[in-house]
């Protein structure tokens, strides 16, 4: 993705603090204080997708916070392209239940 989109940050919430495979909660809103004014977080299995979405509705915060669940390569592929081209977050999401 970077290669096509080189401007566009991508910031990993995946997997757990030891290693293992996962998601943490905290981890995804550590992520989406990384950003700078906006965030797409995309999810596309069980608990992943519980975890991404209680992160949104915890979020407190000024910044554009969506979530998109779907598969994740072809996700990631279509919002980082799209973002590189100018796209905010809600024109991305609208982007992404097209595709």
């Amino acid at each position: 993705m970077k290669e096509m989109a080189p401007s566009v940050p991508i910031h990993l919430a995946s997997g757990l603090e030891d290693g293992s495979i996962g998601t943490d909660v905290t981890r995804i809103l550590d992520a989406i204080e990384a950003v700078d004014k906006e965030a797409l977080i995309l999810s596309d299995i069980g608990s992943a997708t519980m975890n991404a979405e209680l992160a949104v509705d915890m979020y407190e915060g000024e910044k554009t916070v969506q979530f998109y669940d779907g598969p994740i390569v072809e996700s990631a592929f279509v919002a980082s392209v799209s973002a590189g081209n100018g796209m905010d977050v809600a024109q991305i999401v609208e982007q992404l239940k097209m595709a």
